[in-house]
């Protein structure tokens, strides 16, 4: 008898802890998941985002217990993401390609840009987003569709802060450079065809 309670009270440690466990990752976590979400979809397409964010909350509901309740939840979701996207990259290819050319001058971060990216991303947005570098690509949609802060950027993606703010502004100048060329080529192709008569 007495075995049986201490094993009833056992069980029922374990299925309230389990409980309390979930009602706190139903609290803190799950809010954060159309951002996950959002962003899983802009790393990897509409496709293959439900299997990343999948895997993502997996990794979290697995880890709950060492994320720190005093700390954003948000960030440390984005860094399970970011880690689990990584890992997933590098099955399909060996290492992530990183080209860092110093030549390049530091252009002005405009206000309008910010808010540009904020809202619903159009075709060209999007499609100059996937051809940027993992890492530039990442460091845009923190920092502009997320509203993350460059600490929390620089936690999420393992590296200082000055590299994120390179990041940030290597990758806003050629997103702005695709976005510009894919506006001229839409306006060349809008142009009037002047035709010409040919004598017969």
């Amino acid at each position: 008898m007495a075995a049986s309670k201490l094993l009833q009270v056992r069980l029922d440690s374990l299925f309230f802890g389990q409980t309390l466990r979930a009602k706190h990752f139903e609290r803190d976590a799950l809010p954060h998941l159309p951002a996950v979400y959002r962003m899983a979809r802009q790393l990897v397409g509409v496709e293959s985002a439900d299997d990343l964010v999948q895997e993502t909350f997996l990794r979290a509901w697995k880890y709950f217990e060492t994320f720190d309740p005093t700390t954003n939840c948000r960030a440390w979701l984005f860094r399970i993401l970011r880690n689990v996207w990584i890992s997933r990259w590098r099955k399909s290819r060996l290492e992530l390609p990183l080209v860092d050319t110093g030549a390049e001058q530091i252009e002005p971060y405009y206000d309008w840009e910010g808010e540009f990216l904020r809202e619903e991303l159009s075709a060209d947005v999007e499609r100059a987003l996937s051809e940027l570098l993992p890492d530039y690509r990442l460091a845009i949609l923190l920092a502009d569709v997320e509203d993350c802060t460059y600490e929390e950027i620089a936690r999420i993606m393992e590296c200082p802060i000055g590299t994120v703010m390179s990041r940030l502004n290597r990758g806003r100048r050629m997103l702005a450079r695709l976005i510009q060329a894919y506006g001229d080529a839409k306006a060349s192709k809008n142009q009037p065809q002047e035709f010409v008569r040919r004598k017969p």
